[in-house]
């Protein structure tokens, strides 16, 4: 069924037929913000992003908004096959706050499929039985130096009496968190592949690191 056109969109059309090719679009945006009263202002494009390497273990992204950096620390040998930590730290360099939220955090495994963390009552439980595994994150080659301003710990997981659990994080604009993500393997051991670790939000990053 076709429809008539008022005479400001027949004028807007004709405009564009007659722009230049490859203006079209742009000519139309601007006419329309126009037509609405809308205030047009150019927007710089956004830097594009790149992933570097720290070390063994250690990835890390960067663009011109964050910097994010992520330890991956899987011992099935040493301990429960289960369990994967990642030490992950955001550091935001904008011009504004972003925020993310927990259910925005989950793992990709090699065949595509989404593991959430792991919940504060699964912590609760089997908290205790992680610590020699936190213990060996904080030494050896998986620990990272800090890049920006960390005044802040994401706080996911907290032992009982011990602070308030986080399910909204903001990252204030200058500064940054750090903090520990728990994962649980569906079959109850991490398949050897290539892994990413993504953080939505307003974050909106994809680390990518390998389970050897």
């Amino acid at each position: 069924m076709r429809t008539g056109r008022s005479p400001a969109l027949r004028s807007l059309l004709g405009v564009v037929g007659r722009a230049a090719p490859g203006r079209g679009l742009a000519v139309a945006a601007l006419l329309v913000a126009g037509l609405s009263g809308a205030d047009v202002r150019a927007q710089p494009d956004p830097e594009p992003g790149e992933l570097f390497r720290v070390h063994r273990g250690v990835m890390g992204y960067r663009d011109g908004r964050l910097r994010a950096v992520a330890a991956s620390c899987y011992f099935p040998h040493e301990h429960d096959p289960r369990w994967l930590a990642v030490e992950l730290e955001i550091s935001n360099t904008s011009s504004h706050a972003m925020t993310f939220e927990r259910d925005d955090v989950h793992v990709v495994q090699p065949d595509g499929a989404r593991v959430p963390l792991i919940s504060q009552r699964t912590w609760r439980r089997e908290g205790a039985g992680m610590m020699p595994l936190l213990l060996q994150m904080r030494g050896g080659v998986y620990r990272f130096p800090s890049w920006g301003w960390i005044d802040r710990s994401l706080r996911f997981f907290v032992v009982d009496g011990r602070g308030i659990r986080q399910d909204l994080v903001d990252v204030p604009r200058g500064r940054g968190v750090r903090g520990n993500l728990f994962f649980s393997a569906p079959a109850g051991r991490w398949a050897s592949g290539n892994y990413e670790l993504v953080v939505g939000g307003e974050i909106g990053v994809r680390v990518p690191f390998e389970i050897e």
